[in-house]
């Protein structure tokens, strides 16, 4: 789900390059920010500005929501989160507490169907290997057996 609105926050990165977690907090700067859909990467955390000059949004920041993400709402209006693999964190503080809320609305139901399509995935992979090893057949109609065979007879 897409935000329908942008919010004003302070945009903060604290390096985590040895994994200590001790570094230094820096302030990126003032932004906006909203959850858009981007090509090709989908559901994105944007931070942007809107130069006073030009009628067009900037793009200062786009980070990809994936399975796994753990946003948390460390106060009332502060946002974080840390970059998978990278060791990076974020933080987001917003100028009031419905404007954080709305970001976290829009998150959460992203982070929530991407979960729900990693279950799919592995309940169709177990339909597979247990169609593959004998143990599922379609007969008696179950639609699970089915799908697996049918998902194996396509398959390379």
């Amino acid at each position: 789900m897409a935000t329908d609105s942008s919010y004003p926050v302070e945009f903060f990165h604290r390096g985590g390059g040895d994994g200590d977690g001790d570094g230094q907090w820096c302030s990126l700067g003032a932004a906006y920010a909203a959850v858009r859909v981007l090509r090709p990467q989908g559901h994105s955390l944007v931070m942007y500005t809107v130069p006073d000059d030009r009628p067009h949004q900037r793009i200062l920041f786009a980070y990809p929501i994936l399975h796994g993400d753990a946003f948390e709402r460390l106060d009332g209006s502060t946002l974080s989160w840390a970059g998978q693999g990278s060791g990076d964190e974020f933080a987001l503080c917003f100028r009031d507490e419905a404007a954080c809320a709305a970001i976290c609305g829009a998150i959460s139901p992203v982070t929530t169907a991407l979960a729900a399509l990693d279950d799919i995935a592995d309940r169709l992979e177990g339909l597979r290997v247990a169609a593959a090893e004998g143990g599922a057949t379609a007969a008696g109609g179950d639609i699970a057996c089915r799908l697996a065979q049918l998902s194996l007879a396509r398959g390379p």
